[in-house]
């Protein structure tokens, strides 16, 4: 399950690609369609996305954060409430990582709804990542474990990997040696081939990548057994990397989106930019012709591009509005509309670790 061998390496008709995407995607009893993806395996195509409950990132992005950015972000201890709350709504696909540090708050949350007989397990896609840390191929088994440990389950829905650069193993996130992250020289493409046997192990369903590069994907595929089942990435209307997820398609990869809203809450929100997307002029208009709200718009938006996506909302309110997009449709000239806005505007630059030899992004 999940292993194929004629890997294309290069791509297709972008209209092909659309409708491969949506001839996937069939609806559920929770009325969010689910994603079939290269291995048969099914993911709901609106996820709760969990960031944003630490400052860590503001290292990772090598920014000052102070008191004021950390009003209204979500705190672990607020997790049960929050997860709760969307097991109600009718989420079922959560993501999480050990970046988050809410595994343990999520996986008390998750089995208390799972004891109550809120949910069943097999109703739920758990997804979390492994950390940079434990990016040495006799480490990949122990970063799984210590995540299914934390969140009190047996295995895994999805599995992906942070990112490709790793770190110096140990018990910090951030190894930091005079003053900068320190590196390791660990393969990426080790370190999947490890988190192949993962899945042989039963430990997880699936398994995927999350901020790659095209040449980090297409090397990758050139010695992979299991096609990442989902590469999840940055995708808004204001970063529509559109080379990259067309590649991403073409190999039968599906794309799951991450800040699909701009992720207004990062701690260093209006320091690196201005422009805000929920305030968009553009996003604005075409919500109020559909009288819907701006996030309602830019969800539906990622869903009609075939994305899943991953919102993050700790109130009742906004999950019930976010999950509310399956039953209108924008039209042809307001997506676009919504694609005239990308100018490559990145929120997620990972700074800090600019001079890691796997550093995905361009460095400017």
């Amino acid at each position: 399950m999940g292993k194929r061998k004629d890997i294309r390496i290069g791509f297709g008709e972008a209209h092909l690609h659309t409708f491969l995407v949506f001839r996937s995607v069939r609806s559920s009893c929770t009325n969010i369609p689910k994603i079939i993806m290269n291995n048969g395996n099914e993911m709901p195509i609106l996820g709760l996305g969990t960031w944003g409950a630490t400052k860590d990132d503001a290292i990772i992005e090598n920014v000052e954060v102070d008191e004021e950015t950390d009003i209204g972000r979500t705190k672990p201890n607020e997790m049960d409430a929050v997860v709760a709350t969307a097991i109600d709504v009718g989420f079922r696909h959560i993501d999480t990582a050990p970046l988050h540090k809410n595994e343990k708050e999520i996986g008390i949350a998750l089995n208390k709804q799972i004891q109550e007989k809120k949910v069943k397990r097999d109703e739920l896609f758990i997804v979390s990542k492994l950390w940079n840390t434990f990016h040495g191929p006799d480490d990949v088994l122990c970063g799984c474990k210590k995540t299914l440990e934390n969140l009190g389950l047996d295995y895994l829905d999805m599995y992906l990997m942070h990112t490709p650069m790793g770190f110096k193993p140990g018990d910090d996130l951030f190894p930091i040696e005079k003053g900068s992250v320190s590196f390791s020289d660990a393969d990426y493409v080790c370190t999947w081939q490890a988190m192949e046997d993962l899945v042989e192990q039963g430990l997880c369903k699936n398994i995927g990548i999350s901020n790659f590069n095209l040449k980090q994907i297409a090397r990758l595929l050139k010695h992979a057994t299991i096609i990442p089942q989902t590469h999840q990435i940055e995708a808004h209307p204001f970063l529509m990397q559109t080379e990259l997820i067309s590649f991403c398609k073409y190999n039968d990869i599906c794309i799951t989106a991450y800040a699909p809203l701009g992720s207004p809450a990062r701690p260093w929100a209006r320091k690196d930019t201005e422009n805000v997307l929920l305030k968009n002029s553009t996003v604005l208009d075409i919500a109020r012709r559909h009288e819907k709200t701006p996030a309602q718009i830019l969800l539906r938006y990622q869903v009609q591009l075939g994305h899943a996506a991953i919102p993050k909302s700790g109130t009742c309110e906004n999950m019930q509005n976010n999950i509310n997009i399956f039953e209108f449709e924008l039209r042809s000239e307001d997506m676009q509309n919504l694609d005239s806005l990308n100018y490559g505007m990145r929120l997620f630059k990972f700074s800090g670790t600019r001079n890691h030899q796997y550093y995905p992004f361009e460095r400017c």
